[in-house]
């Protein structure tokens, strides 16, 4: 019984199952029902709906994850280094960053805004378009570029699961006829600048860098390696480089495949066999020029590897080649995100009230 669990001394919330921990976070707020829990490396995640009346209906909340090895203490004090770092990135449409802060049983908690899908889901769709695929990608590419402009150095954990989706198609009327219209949001910065702050050099081990693996230097190369595998999966309908289906085999065996992939030496193998592309026999085609390009993307060496503003540009062609109309829109809208974006710069002036709360939470973890 839930009663059982009375906070004390000896009160450990990890160690709840998962209805026990969603009926005491319902509590904690006072309103909304957990829908949905999941989790990931470094931390938890909640959804919360609060009725059809309700705007917005959902919010997701986010607390650390206990990692062996690593007291309570400084598992919260990385979770808040991470926000901190999210916080420097905010108000970029291309960057998720949460908007409320609190402390749930000494445990750090923060709240974001709940987009209702994410890559990793559209990909199993396989009902993209080439230029809803480039223009996501041009997404992606316009919001770390925003974050590295701020501090960022590395985000390690770049993959579509961590990238959400918002289709702007809903929320704004007489939009033109065009596949530009999903908008991709960087997410999940529990690893950002690890390598640096902590020393850890992990990711999800499908797009690691070989720079990862060897603990080597990150830098924004380490990323345009992700992009490059996730880039590969979106022209490819969800095939990894290595020439798997990826989702059918990683992060767990689905219809009774091997679960060899889900194992270390697969992926460090195909970093020591240089990144290898796999050709693809049931079918799918891959033009020569985006091919050679996600090659160069893969590129063992980082210095080999295009830059972000390289990957803008390439992207931007592509598109353009496709039409020139979702071209000259997507450069538009982009430039105005950017222009709002350069107005928002201080979180003491813009949200008065967010940062003192922001400090007093970060106090109490420091």
């Amino acid at each position: 019984m839930l009663q059982d669990y009375i906070p004390d001394e000896k009160f450990n919330f990890h160690k709840l199952n998962n209805t026990y921990k969603e009926i005491l976070l319902e509590g904690f707020f006072g309103r909304g029902e957990c829908t949905f829990h999941t989790s990931g490396m470094c931390g938890e995640i909640f959804l919360f709906d609060y009725g059809a009346n309700s705007f917005p209906r959902h919010t997701c909340i986010k607390l650390p994850k206990p990692i062996a090895g690593v007291s309570k203490e400084e598992s919260a004090r990385r979770f808040v280094r991470e926000l901190e770092l999210q916080l420097s990135f905010y108000h970029n449409r291309f960057v998720h960053w949460a908007f409320d802060f609190d402390s749930f049983f000494d445990i750090p908690i923060a709240s974001f805004k709940y987009w209702g899908n994410d890559l990793a889901n559209l990909i199993r769709t396989a009902q993209l378009s080439q230029v809803s695929k480039y223009s996501l990608l041009f997404y992606i590419c316009i919001g770390l570029r925003h974050c590295y402009r701020r501090g960022l150095i590395a985000h390690q954990d770049l993959k579509p699961a961590n990238i959400f989706i918002q289709n702007i198609k809903n929320d704004v009327v007489g939009l033109p006829n065009l596949d530009i219209y999903d908008f991709a949001i960087i997410a999940d910065f529990g690893l950002a600048n690890a390598s640096i702050d902590c020393g850890i050099y992990d990711g999800s081990r499908p797009y690691m860098a070989p720079e990862q693996w060897k603990k080597l230097r990150l830098t924004q190369a380490t990323d345009v390696f992700a992009l490059g595998v996730i880039f590969y999966e979106l022209i490819t309908n969800g095939y990894h480089p290595v020439g798997i289906k990826l989702s059918d085999f990683w992060p767990k065996a689905q219809h009774g495949n091997s679960g060899k992939w889900t194992k270390k030496d697969k992926w460090e193998k195909w970093i020591k066999n240089d990144c290898k592309i796999e050709l693809l026999e049931d079918g799918v085609s891959i033009n020569e020029t985006v091919f050679k390009f996600i090659k160069r993307m893969l590129s063992v060496e980082p210095s080999l590897r295009p830059s972000i503003d390289d990957t803008i540009q390439f992207l931007l062609n592509q598109i353009n080649d496709i039409s020139t109309e979702s071209c000259f829109q997507l450069k538009f809208l982009v430039n105005h995100f950017e222009v709002e974006s350069s107005k928002t710069s201080d979180l003491q002036v813009d949200w008065p009230d967010l940062f003192k709360k922001w400090k007093e939470f970060k106090e109490r973890f420091k």
